[in-house]
């Protein structure tokens, strides 16, 4: 049966279309310099708004937050920064300081050319996104999302397990033991093998000594707690019930704060819980809307 040719034409246009989306959504590596001179890799994929800017934990790469590329590319702009030393990014050991890695975001943002964005820090990235966002004040920024850290709320939670906190080795082999137990205790079921090697892979490019100074450089918890009051867009807190006592202050302390506890207790829940946290996502970007 021969189609008649207006519907040919409807057929090939809704072709292009599909064509068009599948093209907008494809996985682009992409490089910027910063202004202290050091290549900064990250990923981007899809269009619309608002986009979506992750940044990752300590020692973590871009490759984390692949279930949230697949799912929310075909709908929005998502970008996703490896942070200086980890991942794809130049291995620099000169400034790893808590106001050269805001800067990192502030000129992430401005060279993609951004537009309105929501921006959600996992982990260390809560910190970093928090600083940020205190000390830059993006016009553009429509919505932070904060997974599973401190917000400076309240005393400070117990560590996530005895000696946690002081176990810090800096002998390579030691180092490197206490990074795959470390990368192996954020999920609650293991991931495939190739995307746990990945992960390694980035977690130990940087020297132990290195490492640790991401952490020890850290403000004092006021400062993100006060950063967070300042900044007045809306804030979805993701968290695993270590931080539940905090996510309550949040939720009755600061107005337009959303607070979700994932009962996995895996700390990359956005992974391990991706369903329920894209979906928690989807429902925090339509309140911005």
């Amino acid at each position: 049966m021969r189609l008649p040719l207006v519907l040919w034409r409807l057929l090939l246009a809704l072709l292009g279309l599909v064509c068009t989306a599948a093209a907008s959504a494809e996985l682009a590596h992409r490089h910027f310099t910063t202004s202290d001179g050091v290549r900064l890799h990250y990923l981007e994929a899809g269009t619309g708004e608002p986009a979506l800017v992750f940044v990752p934990g300590w020692l973590m790469p871009a490759d984390v937050f692949e279930r949230q590329v697949a799912h929310f590319a075909p709908a929005h702009r998502v970008i996703v920064l490896d942070p200086r030393s980890q991942g794809q990014s130049q291995l620099t050991t000169s400034d790893l300081s808590p106001g050269a890695r805001a800067r990192d975001i502030a000129e992430l943002v401005g060279h993609a050319r951004v537009g309105g964005f929501v921006l959600v820090g996992w982990s260390l990235g809560v910190l970093e996104a928090l600083d940020y966002a205190g000390r830059h004040r993006p016009a553009d920024l429509r919505g932070l999302v904060l997974i599973d850290n401190s917000v400076g709320e309240g005393p400070p939670p117990a560590p996530s397990r005895p000696g946690a906190a002081t176990a810090r080795p800096l002998k390579p082999q030691a180092f490197e033991a206490h990074v795959r137990r470390f990368v192996a205790g954020m999920f609650a079921s293991p991931p495939p093998s190739e995307f746990i090697a990945r992960i390694e892979a980035s977690a130990l490019r940087l020297p132990p000594p290195a490492a640790w100074r991401l952490l020890n450089g850290l403000h004092p918890r006021e400062h993100y707690r006060a950063a967070l009051h300042a900044v007045h867009v809306p804030v979805w807190y993701a968290i695993t019930p270590r931080f539940a006592a905090q996510g309550e202050i949040l939720s009755s302390s600061r107005p337009g704060t959303t607070v979700t506890v994932f009962q996995s207790r895996a700390h990359a829940l956005f992974y391990e819980e991706s369903e329920a946290f894209n979906a928690g996502l989807e429902r925090f970007i339509a309140r911005l809307r």
